[in-house]
């Protein structure tokens, strides 16, 4: 890639989840059937291939495996969808090749399969560091599967980055404090902090219209 070049990222949507957070408006669907992997990566490397027609000749510079959640697919999948973008565009050698994952769906076995796939960032969505704000945000895991999480990723992984949510009901602004204090001592390279925001057509705006959920002002 040139410098004249500007960097060219690929995004790829993975729409499937154990569980809708009440907070999300993210395309993303729970399936009591899980999908049929093959068929839906063959769908994603025909979509893959529309776009490079749409945009030949161009390098790749970031690749993000976004959701959804990913850490839902196996490592073939993902193997499938990285090879497509390598069909249809030159991909560059230092590449950040990123995979969402959620703690409840972390298994060694399948983190070494992604990276062997070409995985080499893994962003986890831990969301908060107590058991009970986990629970009220609708995650699956709790804080010691998270921190079990952080761990498998960076013995796993180059980098490691993890989300938390912030601004919920009853947090405090010294509470936040200790709690970004904890965060920065697992040593993740990257921390993306989010306002829990109340999104339209949500089970927490049904909520908050109601008045039953206050957040910070």
């Amino acid at each position: 890639m040139s410098a004249a070049e500007p960097g060219f990222g690929v995004y790829v949507h993975w729409p499937f989840c154990a569980a809708k957070c009440p907070y999300c408006d993210f395309n993303s669907h729970v399936r009591h059937d899980p999908p049929d992997q093959a068929r839906f990566s063959r769908a994603l490397a025909r979509e893959i291939a529309t776009t490079a027609d749409r945009m030949p000749g161009r390098t790749v510079s970031s690749i993000f495996l976004g959701g959804g959640t990913p850490s839902l697919m196996e490592p073939a999948t993902v193997g499938a969808i990285l090879d497509a973008i390598a069909l249809n565009w030159t991909v560059a050698a230092n590449t950040e090749v990123t995979l969402e994952a959620n703690p409840s769906s972390v298994e060694a076995e399948r983190f070494r399969g992604y990276r062997l796939a070409g995985v080499n960032r893994v962003s986890l969505g831990v969301q908060a560091l107590n058991d009970a704000d986990l629970r009220f945000l609708g995650r699956l895991h709790d804080v010691a599967e998270a921190l079990k999480a952080i761990e498998i990723a960076r013995k796993t992984f180059p980098r490691i980055s993890f989300d938390l949510i912030y601004a919920r009901p009853g947090q405090t602004p010294a509470a936040w404090q200790r709690e970004l204090g904890e965060a920065l001592k697992l040593a993740a390279d990257h921390l993306s902090l989010y306002q829990l925001t109340i999104e339209d057509e949500t089970p927490f705006a049904r909520l908050y219209r109601a008045g039953k959920l206050k957040v910070p002002d």
